[in-house]
Parts: C-alpha cells; structure tokens; sequence
C-alpha cells in the first residue's frame, strides 16, 4: 500500500516535494510505520520502479514464450512494450519532463527495464533461431541487444504529442527489420 500511495504522489507531485511525511499521512500511517518498512524516500522510490518494471515485463514475459513465430513475436513484442510505456507516462505524467531533461532517474529506469527485458529477450532468441545463426560473430545477447537498442531508440517519441502511435509504428518496423536480417532476405 505505501508503495501504491508513493507511486501516486511521486507522479502528482514529483519526487522532490514528496515528502516521507506526505507519504505516511496518504497512506494513512505513522512516519515510523514508514520508516519499518523502507530506510528512506529513494529506497520507496527504487520500490516503486521495480514494480513499474514488473508490470511491463510480466506481459513482455508471456509474449515472449508464446509458440508463435519469431517474427510475429518481436512485433507483437515491440507493440505491446510501447503500448505498455505508454501506460505508465498515462499514470504518472511527470515521466515525461524528466525524460526530455534527460534526468538521472529517467536513465536509472530505462537502464533496470533493459536489464529486465534483455533477460526475456536472449531466450527468446535461443528458442528461435537455429544454431546455424549463432556464431562467435553474431551471439544471441548480440540479436537481443540489437533488437532492443531499435525499440530504446523509439522511446524519446513519447515526449511528442502523437508520439505513442509513432513509437509503435516504428516498433514494428524494427521488428520486421531484424526478421529480415536473420532470414537473410
């Protein structure tokens, strides 16, 4: 709970003038309560990352194990990551100002959700393609990394006003894009 109240006054306030106190009486505690279960208003802060991570990542994860091809995988992959992204800017706005500044927190995120994902995207990967495209020129971290560095790229489009709908029709592209690498054609 305290975490879904920071969440909330992290993203109508901002981080900086949310207090530990702002915090306790939303949440309807004690600043002691608070301070139980978290050292200070980053560590809420880092919590309420790793949550927002979870929640575009869970689904990342059951697409990406779906026995669909590979192509139609990556697409319907960068669609649904966007669509996703574009969910937590709708919950907390602030996202966005911090984006185009290019704030240390913004970089902290994006650097946790490519971790996360690259963990749901190498599998992907090794499941897909034969043994005959990987080689000590081309890895399986190489084709993930790759693939993610194409969809990392279309996430500045959210600071644009249409930027949602462009950032997923450029997805797509990048996910035809590395199809057509792999198959050669």
């Amino acid at each position: 709970m305290i975490i879904d109240v920071a969440a909330g006054l992290f993203a109508t306030m901002g981080l900086r003038r949310t207090s530990m106190e702002a915090i306790a009486t939303s949440a309807g505690r004690g600043r002691r309560t608070v301070y139980m279960y978290f050292r200070n208003k980053a560590h809420i802060y880092d919590a309420v990352v790793e949550k927002e991570i979870r929640q575009i990542t869970g689904p990342l994860s059951l697409l990406a194990r779906s026995d669909e091809e590979l192509g139609t995988v990556l697409q319907r992959y960068g669609e649904e990551r966007m669509k996703l992204l574009g969910d937590l800017i709708m919950r907390n706005p602030l996202l966005i100002k911090d984006f185009s500044q290019g704030h240390s927190r913004i970089e902290k995120l994006r650097d946790k959700l490519q971790k996360a994902e690259m963990q749901i995207l190498i599998p992907l990967f090794k499941r897909h393609l034969p043994e005959s495209e990987v080689s000590e020129k081309m890895s399986l971290e190489d084709y993930a990394w790759l693939y993610m560095g194409m969809l990392r790229g279309n996430d500045k489009l959210f600071t644009r006003t249409d930027g949602l709908s462009e950032a997923i029709r450029l997805s797509s592209i990048s996910s035809w894009m590395i199809v057509r690498a792999i198959s050669g054609s």
